[in-house]
């Protein structure tokens, strides 16, 4: 446990970790959004693709919500609301690109609320892992 603390504790102690990881995920983002339905993996859960979404953008919002709590130095509200907001407006304009790839349909406002919850999601966790962190110390 103390190698997974440390990690923790250093990633969420420097910017350029978290900011790192996020230009990663918008890059992710950008190569899934532009994908041929041909190139991409069957579906084998009911709803599979809600539950990648979500995942997805957890992931993304606690890059985001990292990097802000150590950039910007936001917390509590105006860090969750800049966090959906900023994460609702890249999972619409996923889905708004997605209507120009052949095979895709785009603008569906259910894997958009997918996308936001996840952020949501994204945001509780990373609070709850550095209160966590904080506990320790």
């Amino acid at each position: 446990m103390t190698i997974l603390f440390r990690v923790l504790d250093f990633s969420l102690n420097r910017a350029a970790v978290p900011a790192t990881l996020f230009a990663i995920w918008l890059a992710a983002l950008h190569y899934v959004s532009n994908r041929v339905p041909t190139d991409m993996p069957e579906m084998l859960v009911p709803q599979q693709d809600k539950i990648l979404h979500f995942v997805f953008f957890l992931g993304g919002g606690m890059a985001l919500t990292a990097s802000l709590r150590l950039l910007a130095r936001l917390r509590g509200f105006p860090l969750l609301f800049v966090v959906v907001l900023a994460m609702g407006f890249l999972g619409a304009l996923d889905e708004y690109n997605q209507q120009f790839i052949p095979g895709r349909s785009g603008v569906s406002i259910e894997d958009w609320i997918a996308d936001l919850s996840g952020a949501f999601a994204g945001v509780g966790i990373l609070h709850l892992l550095v209160a966590f962190l904080q506990k320790k110390k």
